[in-house]
């Protein structure tokens, strides 16, 4: 019997979401400098430190698709956020560059866990009036809220002495992940699979899973978009010290109207998308995103810096469009495109491409621009061309979908 989520408790979950969001958002900008700033502590050992994190971070999301295959996803997201709780509560007695390391490593990890718990609890839920796509589009809208809160907040709490101001960072971190540890107890169902389907699920493999056809089409696209869309975007301070065009005050404002059309147009982008087929519309958000960073090369080109900084703008607009349609229109593919007992693993692949994307994007696009400033941009832009060519049948018409019941 298929158990319907109530309202209520839905909207808690999403407050909870923006609690871990706003954690996240309030420390991680912040960290490598306080890395660095401990004794012994030096930018070069900041970035190793921080890099092995990010290394552990992606093999805990890998190694949680297989363990949400024969666990509760509900009390592995506990496990993961009281883990990511004790462990940002004990960074405050972290005065030695060993302890923060493994301490972080610790946290690095947790989060890799309850991340891919999180995206497993929430594919599993159901509501009246179905349509549980919406999820993807509400979750996009709060972690972007969250996150943005944080930067705001951590940016007026971090100053000075960073080994003593970023202690009270880390304590809040510590409650907002105890927040929505309690918020993921009291509100979310238990959730697990019945033993018949438990022995099927373990028996399975991430091989098997990229063996399908569509999934594997699907992973790839998604995770070319993290990649070459949503890392490049993080170069934009980079393209300002090298080319000149902006300042980095100017930067800042763009990536804060990038957040801000996305909590702004999701919801909508995502009610227009319902009358497109889904197999249309993520053509079209390729072609848009390849669009945006062919602007970006074009604004490099130009010698007019005001000129330059319209075409930014047209290309960040353009580009935030692109990952309403990503949300509202792909990420609920990965879901429907494999079997239920498959569902854990193919989530936890869609938390890795997002992380890996975050690291591999900004990397192979700094090493480019020292080359040339257009490259970059003209190179991801052909990248992201590349699933645009790909076969996604067995798309659902999205009109056919029942409406969105209001949250």
């Amino acid at each position: 019997m298929t158990l319907i989520f109530p309202q209520s408790k839905y909207r808690v979950t999403l407050a909870g979401i923006t609690a871990n969001a706003f954690g996240n958002g309030l420390m991680s900008p912040y960290v490598i400098s306080w890395l660095a700033a401990l004794p012994h502590g030096s930018s070069r050992t900041a970035g190793v430190v921080f890099g092995a994190t990010g290394a552990g971070q992606l093999l805990a999301t890998l190694y949680a698709g297989r363990l949400l295959t024969v666990l509760s996803s509900r009390n592995v997201l506990v496990a993961g956020l009281s883990l990511s709780a004790a462990s940002a509560a004990f960074l405050t007695a972290a005065h030695s560059l060993a302890v923060a390391a493994v301490v972080l490593f610790a946290l690095g990890s947790a989060q890799g866990i309850a991340s891919a718990a999180q995206a497993t609890v929430l594919g599993t839920l159901r509501f009246a009036g179905g349509n549980e796509d919406r999820v993807w589009s509400h979750l996009q809208v709060v972690l972007n809220a969250g996150q943005g809160l944080g930067f705001l907040m951590g940016g007026y709490l971090v100053t000075g002495d960073l080994v003593k101001t970023m202690q009270p960072v880390f304590l809040l971190n510590a409650v907002s992940f105890a927040a929505f540890a309690a918020v993921v107890l009291l509100a979310l169902p238990r959730h697990r699979l019945s033993p018949s389907r438990t022995r099927q699920a373990a028996g399975g493999s991430y091989r098997t899973l990229l063996a399908q056809s569509r999934a594997r089409q699907l992973i790839v696209a998604d995770g070319i978009f993290f990649t070459f869309g949503i890392g490049f975007l993080l170069l934009l301070p980079l393209l300002a010290s090298q080319a000149r065009l902006l300042t980095l005050r100017q930067v800042a404002v763009l990536l804060a109207a990038n957040t801000l059309i996305i909590i702004c147009g999701q919801i909508a982008v995502t009610r227009l998308a319902q009358y497109v087929r889904r197999s249309t519309a993520v053509r079209l958000l390729y072609l848009g995103a390849a669009a945006s960073w062919a602007m970006v090369a074009v604004a490099a080109w130009l010698a007019s810096r005001s000129g330059s900084l319209v075409v930014l703008w047209g290309s960040v607009v353009l580009f935030s469009v692109t990952e309403c349609l990503h949300t509202a229109c792909l990420v609920p593919q990965l879901r429907e495109a494999v079997p239920e007992t498959d569902r854990p693993r193919v989530l936890a692949l869609h938390v890795f491409a997002s992380k890996a994307g975050l690291i591999a994007g900004p990397a192979l696009g700094g090493v480019a621009i020292a080359a040339n400033i257009q490259l970059p941009w003209a190179a991801a832009a052909c990248m992201l061309l590349v699933p645009a060519l790909f076969n996604f049948s067995q798309s659902k018409t999205t009109a056919d979908l029942p409406q969105e019941a209001p949250v």
